[in-house]
């Protein structure tokens, strides 16, 4: 498979850069996410050659994380509240600055960048739209896949794989992703690699979360102590 030549406008170069200096963590994630979105598109989707040129100018679902403060980004402790804000915000973000970049807000890049942390029962954000698009809903499953099975700063010990695809599988079960793209994602950890449409996936629940994961706590905005739970779905 070869995408050809891609080019990236300066200003994306310079994000890339930034993030590979600044935040390996998101820097990993974007590449790794790009590429596990190439290899499922690759197999899911007609014609998948040119959405992915299309999406390949800009590898960079999470840009808009170039407007997070660093120490949100960075932060090992729960987040408050108004930190939480600020973190969602970059869907949005990458949105207003692909569309700005690319000179075309309806490039499949700013669609990707708004829409990769909505869900198809709408229970995602920025905007708790119901998400359609195919290929944005492998981002968005790659994206979850990718940030369990990775050391992240709220978590020092990441998901084991099977533990992982658990989950995702779990947000098949509720609906909030199609069985497609987790049936990919799951065909492609085995070591015979079925094809996705033959790849039968197990509800059983065996797997261990890691402990020491804060993802989802809401701090105080005074003490930065932990006060209750927020339902607020694991994502890169």
């Amino acid at each position: 498979m070869s995408l050809g030549t891609v080019d990236l406008v300066l200003p994306l170069l310079e994000s890339l850069d930034y993030f590979k200096e600044k935040d390996f963590y998101t820097y990993r994630h974007i590449l790794v996410v790009f590429v596990l979105t190439t290899l499922l598109a690759e197999e899911m989707i007609s014609a998948y050659q040119a959405r992915i040129m299309e999406i390949s100018t800009a590898p960079t679902h999470d840009i808009g994380k170039i407007c997070v403060p660093l120490h949100i980004l960075k932060k090992s402790d729960p987040l408050t509240r108004s930190e939480l804000m600020v973190l969602t915000h970059h869907s949005a973000a990458g949105y207003v600055l692909l569309s700005y970049y690319l000179r075309d807000s309806r490039n499949l890049s700013t669609a990707v960048a708004i829409n990769h942390h909505e869900r198809r029962d709408g229970s995602g954000y920025p905007r708790g739209v119901q998400l359609r698009d195919q290929l944005v809903e492998i981002v968005a499953v790659s994206d979850v896949y990718d940030a369990l099975i990775s050391m992240r700063p709220y978590r020092p010990i990441a998901y084991d794989n099977r533990t992982a695809l658990e989950e995702i599988t779990g947000m098949a079960e509720r609906k909030e992703v199609g069985w497609e793209a987790v049936r990919a994602i799951v065909a492609h950890s085995r070591r015979d690699k079925p094809h996705y449409n033959e790849c039968k996936v197990s509800s059983e629940k065996r797997g261990t979360p890691p402990p020491g994961n804060v993802h989802g706590r809401i701090a105080k905005e005074d003490d930065n102590q932990d006060t209750e739970k927020e339902e607020n779905k694991e994502s890169g």
